[in-house]
């Protein structure tokens, strides 16, 4: 199985599917998965926007509605998790995951799924230790300050993906695991 591995989409769909498309043309190949870091932003209409915690000259409606609205379908197969700036209001609907449009599916706060045989895992957000062990209060209408706590990554989370037993082949979350530095060329990335 091949896979591509995307950090932030920051909603760019048709031009990371546009290049991945590239890839298999020049390299004759098949990419049959796409892996997505966070920071998705499926926004469906304006509303939601509203309730991404980004500065305003960032809420733009880009590509990801066109695939909600099924006036397109994504090409691979695309498993997603939430990052920090997020349509809050969109992943809360779906905290245990589910299909965020055809072909491209959300692993909720945390979650496990089996693709192609491999188990691929994901917990949403980014750590921070003030909203660690607190539930998930949010609800719409947002503060500002829920709009942003809501993706936070809950201890809870944390609890769940504690309780499965079997390996988990492929792990992603939207935040850099503690000394990931280490394991690569720290100097020409701290440059």
């Amino acid at each position: 199985m091949r896979i591509a591995v995307e950090g932030c989409c920051h909603d760019e769909l048709e031009i990371i599917y546009d290049v991945l498309e590239h890839i298999q043309h020049v390299e004759d190949t098949k990419i049959d998965l796409l892996l997505m870091c966070g920071d998705f932003e499926a926004t469906r209409n304006p509303d939601d926007l509203m309730c991404m915690a980004v500065p305003a000259k960032y809420r733009d409606m880009k590509y990801f509605y066109k695939y909600y609205k099924g006036e397109k379908k994504a090409p691979i197969l695309t498993i997603v998790i939430g990052g920090n700036h997020e349509a809050s209001n969109y992943m809360q609907e779906l905290p245990y995951g589910g299909w965020l449009a055809p072909n491209i599916y959300y692993l909720g706060y945390a979650g496990i799924v089996n693709v192609g045989g491999l188990r691929i895992g994901g917990i949403s957000g980014i750590y921070k230790g003030c909203d660690y062990h607190k539930g998930h209060f949010e609800k719409p209408p947002y503060t500002d300050s829920a709009m942003r706590s809501c993706y936070h990554t809950r201890s809870l989370e944390v609890f769940r993906l504690k309780q499965v037993y079997k390996d988990v082949d492929i792990m992603l979350s939207h935040d850099w695991p503690l000394h990931a530095v280490q394991a690569g060329n720290k100097e020409q990335l701290c440059r």
